[in-house]
């Protein structure tokens, strides 16, 4: 085990999986069919979003806030400025020279709009469709991948139970705590792939008053992710791009609101600041990464999340990318005795009394 950082507690450790397991991983996630990766959004993470794009729509139809140099004329490089600062957006050439294509807009045909042709500018179509790339186009959403669940107990086939097995002694936690923990996700990021950053786990203080996710039965009820440890398995080797990236790891002077509210810049977004990360890990077929999202509190159970364990997957430049998360769920100290439903439908699952 490598330490690459102590806040968040973070451990790089190569060869964890043989080429076989990571193989047979890859199939059996092939074979059980991929689904596009969704996002776990609570009301926190909505207000951040709305911070990124819930700017005033009225800045569109003000020209200067197009022409920050104040030359008389809105460019391309002035549109890509715009995006930036109303929708944290990072285009292309190519990105501008389609969009105003699609929106029929003739203005820019000489690589220039001056303030006259400025007042007839559609620019609430131009306004909407930069929230539409933000927040729709794969490339510029905050999650592009696919992904699926694979089954690692009793009724798994040996090779995702030995791998299970394996867990227990890297983590040393009980195997009640291993048995009621997260079936495997396996992910799959083709090319522009990314995953902007993000926590595993969710705060006590702003969500006490949700139950942890593993104990909520209807997957209807709002709950609270209570992901103890995050173990991810690399299970391929990529051409370029797909690091895992820690953005704050083992910063000093770290304040996540701060850092919310982009004051520095739109360091969530690891398309385009993945280097800027205090921390990288390379993808490399069987290493594993494993870090704690949460501390543990004065009785040894579950306690507030280590903020510096915001992390993310960058881009992938070429090829393709694989992995595997172990989401190891815990309980706290007024909810030990309960037992995880995820152990519970295993049990089922097993055609076991519960």
């Amino acid at each position: 085990m490598i330490t690459k950082a102590l806040r968040p507690r973070l451990f790089e450790i190569p060869d964890f999986l043989t080429e076989d397991e990571c193989e047979h991983i890859i199939a059996m996630a092939e074979s059980s069919g991929m689904q596009a990766s969704g996002l776990h959004m609570d009301e926190i993470s909505r207000k951040s979003q709305n911070q990124v794009h819930g700017r005033s729509k009225a800045e569109s139809n003000v020209f200067y806030k197009w022409d920050k140099n104040k030359d008389g004329v809105i460019t391309a490089e002035d549109v890509k400025k715009f995006a930036v600062d109303t929708r944290y957006l990072y285009l292309e050439d190519q990105d501008i020279v389609e969009m105003f294509k699609e929106l029929n807009i003739t203005e820019i045909d000489d690589g220039k709009i001056t303030e006259e042709e400025f007042e007839t500018l559609n620019t609430d179509s131009l306004n909407e469709y930069l929230k539409n790339l933000r927040e729709n186009h794969p490339r510029f959403r905050d999650r592009f991948s696919e992904q699926t669940w694979l089954q690692q107990g009793r009724v798994a086939d040996p090779i995702m139970r030995k791998i299970k097995s394996r867990v227990q002694r890297l983590t040393k936690l009980s195997k009640r705590i291993i048995d009621g923990s997260e079936q495997l996700q396996v992910v799959h990021y083709n090319v522009n792939g990314h995953y902007h950053a993000h926590f595993d786990g969710q705060s006590k203080k702003q969500f006490g008053h949700l139950e942890c996710c593993h104990f909520v039965a209807d997957g209807k009820t709002e709950c609270r992710l209570c992901r103890y440890i995050t173990i991810l398995y690399y299970l391929n080797d990529v051409e370029e791009g797909g690091e895992t990236a820690f953005p704050v790891a083992d910063s000093e002077n770290y304040t996540h609101s701060d850092f919310q509210m982009r004051k520095d810049g739109d360091f969530f977004n690891l398309s385009k600041f993945c280097h800027n990360a205090t921390s990288l890990v390379a993808p490399k077929r069987g290493k594993a990464v494993m870090w704690y999202n949460h501390h543990v509190d004065e009785h040894g159970w579950l306690g507030e999340r280590d903020d510096h364990s915001l992390h993310g997957g960058c881009d992938i430049i070429k090829g393709e990318k694989w992995v595997a998360n172990n989401w190891i769920t815990a309980p706290e100290v007024d909810s030990y005795h309960r037992t995880s439903l995820y152990a519970l439908a295993d049990h089922i699952l097993a055609g076991l009394e519960v």
